[in-house]
């Protein structure tokens, strides 16, 4: 139970000061939903095993060797996440909670196989980088969308809050990380009316804050059609794959279940959650929607 704890507050230090050093004690409480009392207790006794550097009325951040750590307990979350969505199909907005749980209870032996498992996926359902096994972390330049012009067209990169809400509201409106939009008009009220898929949409104030996204690179004007992630094909749809990115690993699954560049698939079964169900050289394939994130393809009309 102490070791869960730590680990909680560690996780919440790093993810705090990314966005601001040092991190104040209010702010932690706030983010934890304990007294400050109880914040600055805890940051004593993490002083103590050097986790942690804490001055009193000026604030926190992690020592190096805290900082692993908390990269530790992350990577583990966001595996689990991808884990529940991918494999056991659950929804967006219910994994944080029962990754928040089994992230303390995971052996290295355990988040080697769920690594494996899953291709060596880089980012969770949400979006957030997932540190590789060395304990490194991508850090994205991303700023949310409400920040972008008229006329923009961006790229979606994460979801900044995880509220059960926001996520359920954020997919009614069809939109995942890796999504491509273009930002038509801004309203007084702080929403957004946006073109996703060749559809108008109206993206309300809340939304807009919290979707983090950065400028959506503009396709060679010799491209007559875009390319995009596997998993954003809908059910029907067909394609030819493009590329397969990420490490060696995630490259020799893709190759070694026939998903070659020039193929041609069709996505027969997409629930926008769980495994997505594809058809590849006549033989239907089910694959997690990590591994079918990296794969790029160019939808066509042609069937397979």
């Amino acid at each position: 139970m102490e070791t869960e704890r730590t680990e909680e507050y560690l996780e919440a230090l790093y993810k705090r000061q990314v966005k601001e050093r040092p991190v104040t004690t209010s702010a932690l409480a706030s983010d934890l939903g304990v007294s400050q009392p109880a914040v600055t207790d805890m940051l004593r006794t993490l002083v103590s095993r050097g986790l942690v550097d804490y001055r009193a009325n000026k604030g926190a951040t992690l020592t190096k060797t805290g900082e692993e750590r908390a990269l530790a307990v992350i990577r583990r979350h966001r595996l689990w996440e991808r884990f529940l969505t991918d494999v056991l199909g659950m929804q967006w907005d219910k994994v944080h909670e029962e990754a928040c749980r089994l992230e303390h209870a995971t052996s290295p032996d355990i988040e080697k196989g769920l690594s494996e498992l899953l291709g060596d996926v880089e980012t969770c359902p949400h979006g957030h980088s997932i540190p590789d096994a060395s304990g490194k972390i991508r850090l994205e330049k991303d700023r949310p969308i409400a920040g972008f012009r008229p006329g923009q067209q961006v790229r979606i990169v994460k979801i900044a809050d995880e509220n059960p809400l926001l996520l359920r509201k954020i997919e009614k409106l069809g939109l995942r990380p890796g999504a491509t939009v273009n930002i038509s008009k801004r309203h007084r009220d702080g929403s957004l009316e946006i073109v996703y898929a060749g559809e108008s949409v109206l993206m309300e104030e809340d939304i807009a804050s919290v979707l983090l996204a950065d400028k959506a690179p503009t396709p060679a004007p010799s491209e007559e059609k875009t390319e995009i992630p596997l998993v954003m094909l809908p059910s029907g749809e067909t394609a030819v794959i493009k590329t397969c990115a990420g490490g060696r690993a995630s490259m020799g699954r893709c190759l070694s279940m026939g998903f070659t560049p020039g193929s041609l698939i069709k996505m027969v079964e997409n629930y926008n959650r769980g495994p997505v169900l594809v058809r590849l050289h006549n033989t239907d394939v089910a694959i997690g929607r990590g591994l079918a994130e990296k794969i790029s393809v160019v939808p066509k009309t042609t069937e397979c």
